[in-house]
């Protein structure tokens, strides 16, 4: 049950022009930006928190949680973006380089055996943190890997 119709909504683009759509766009786009870095910083201060506050379970499961959305989030727009090719081109190509992909997994693992040795709360939660923030790394790799792809194809089209 909706409580506001869909042509009642702040983030519908219906009676807007093209003028007004494209900046509408770039504003929603510079939000979601902004939105994912707050999310990441509020974690991240979460994790800190956990460790601050005598070991506090609560603080360390709702940063863990924060995280894992705001990552989920970013993979579904990058997966959306690069079915068009629409990700950034110089984003793109770093993070499908083998390179990037081979170091990000290399800094998980490394980062997995330190953390996760000493068996405290911070150690086991940074870990799982850090694995989180190197898997969506990983699969924006590949993510890349496909809008290369189909930039490439248009421009084979093009000529």
């Amino acid at each position: 049950m909706k409580i506001i119709g869909d042509t009642h909504d702040l983030l519908n683009d219906s009676g807007l022009d093209e003028m007004q759509k494209a900046y509408a766009y770039n504003l929603a786009f510079k939000c979601f930006k902004a939105m994912y870095c707050i999310m990441f910083v509020i974690s991240f201060v979460m994790v800190m928190l956990a460790v601050a506050v005598e070991e506090s379970v609560i603080f360390a499961v709702t940063a863990l949680v924060i995280e894992l959305l705001i990552n989920m989030i970013y993979i579904i727009f990058g997966i959306k973006s690069s079915k068009i090719g629409a990700i950034n081109p110089m984003f793109s190509k770093y993070m499908a380089r083998p390179g990037t992909i081979v170091g990000y997994v290399i800094l998980g693992v490394v980062y997995s055996c330190h953390y996760f040795r000493d068996g405290e709360l911070f150690g086991i939660v940074a870990g799982i943190y850090m694995i989180i923030l190197v898997a969506t790394f990983i699969i924006l790799g590949a993510i890349s890997k496909k809008n290369n792809k189909i930039i490439n194809q248009a421009e084979d089209e093009e000529t």
